[in-house]
């Protein structure tokens, strides 16, 4: 029987594919939403009434993200290794959607003139906001009045907002040293865990209902020895919903299918070319969108045929040509400035020995 600590090695999953899929549930969800629904709703929806595709896609993401960022903090040989790597996977991909939102979509579809466009107070706070994620603005001066979902240009991104606070939690974890006992660190995040439910008043709390999500990854990963992975598992699971019928051992029951699928024989023999869900995610909400706007009478699902093929296309040169190179830009930034203070290191020490060579010749 497998162990999460098994199943996180690289060699032993395939957790791109899970996110793929899951960026392509938040496409599907956004879908009923952005175009007609022909008194259709999201499926999901019937079955939870305060969830939908999108939403179990985000809680996926969070998890995963709680799993790997904590990983990624416990793993790194330095402070700033962590945090370049940080910066150059968020970064590069959302500031090349931000300003191709700005300077093409908006100004192709806005109402107003260019110079009025540009002129608005309102561009060069979306600008700002949506690139430092704090607040998320979602408005652009006469940009998708008329859709069916109006004015929203990129509903997605507040997510992000809340990714980044989580990777701020787990930087100031580490700062103040929890991790180096594993077992507190155990207890602290499952201490944050319960607050934090406790706080949180209602599933209605919607914009922070990812975050426990983000909290468990963490905590699993601390006792990942001691949480096994199989099928027979699920199944447990699985009748325990079925008779007891509660909302949080649904989410424990879809996080565990997650995992499962991740690890399975038959994803790990799926080799993708790359990781494309960030790209879909956060082109995702525009590209409808524009979808909306420029082909009127499309239906919820008549669309996906037309949005997801183009999405995956946008994740994959998104990947290739911006996300990837800039990875690998901050992995090499990150090591040559580890090497500057290394040596800056040494000549610190070089002069110290010369001062107290010096100074016992002297005497």
């Amino acid at each position: 029987m497998k162990r999460l600590d098994d199943v996180l090695t690289r060699s032993n999953n395939n957790f791109d594919i899970v996110r793929l899929v899951a960026a392509l549930m938040v496409v599907f969800g956004h879908s009923f939403a952005l175009f007609k629904s022909n008194n259709n709703d999201d499926p999901v929806r019937y079955l939870l009434k305060d969830d939908y595709s999108g939403s179990l896609a985000v809680y996926v993401f969070f998890f995963l993200s709680g799993l790997f960022i904590t990983s990624s903090f416990v793993n790194a040989k330095r402070l700033d290794e962590f945090i370049f790597a940080r910066i150059f996977r968020i970064w590069p991909g959302l500031i090349t959607c931000i300003l191709l939102t700005v300077f093409l979509v908006g100004p192709v579809v806005t109402k107003f003139t260019m110079a009025e466009y540009f002129s608005s107070k309102i561009t060069l706070r979306y600008l700002v906001r949506d690139i430092t994620l704090h607040p998320v603005q979602f408005i652009l001066p006469g940009v998708f009045e008329k859709n069916l979902y109006p004015n929203a240009v990129n509903g997605s991104l507040w997510t992000l907002q809340l990714e980044v606070d989580c990777y701020f939690m787990i930087l100031l974890a580490g700062v103040f040293r929890v991790f180096e006992n594993k077992k507190i660190a155990a207890v602290f995040f499952l201490s944050i865990l319960v607050i934090y439910m406790l706080n949180l008043k209602s599933l209605a709390d919607y914009f922070y209902r990812p975050v426990p999500f983000f909290l468990a990854g963490s905590f699993c990963y601390l006792i990942r020895r001691y949480i096994f992975i199989d099928y027979r598992i699920f199944i447990v699971i699985a009748v325990a919903l079925f008779f007891f019928n509660h909302r949080g051992l649904f989410y424990v029951a879809w996080i565990y299918l997650a995992i499962l699928l991740g690890s399975t024989t038959i994803f790990k023999k799926i080799n993708l070319p790359g990781d494309y869900s960030y790209g879909i995610y956060i082109y995702g909400f525009p590209v409808q969108q524009l979808l909306s706007h420029y082909v009127s009478g499309l239906s919820a699902y008549s669309s996906m045929l037309i949005s997801m093929q183009a999405l995956i296309l946008v994740g994959a040169l998104s990947w290739h040509f911006i996300e990837f190179p800039f990875i690998k830009l901050g992995k090499r930034l990150a090591e040559r400035f580890n090497n500057k203070r290394m040596r800056a290191t040494e000549k610190n020490f070089k002069l110290k020995d010369i001062n107290e060579k010096s100074s016992i010749l002297i005497k």
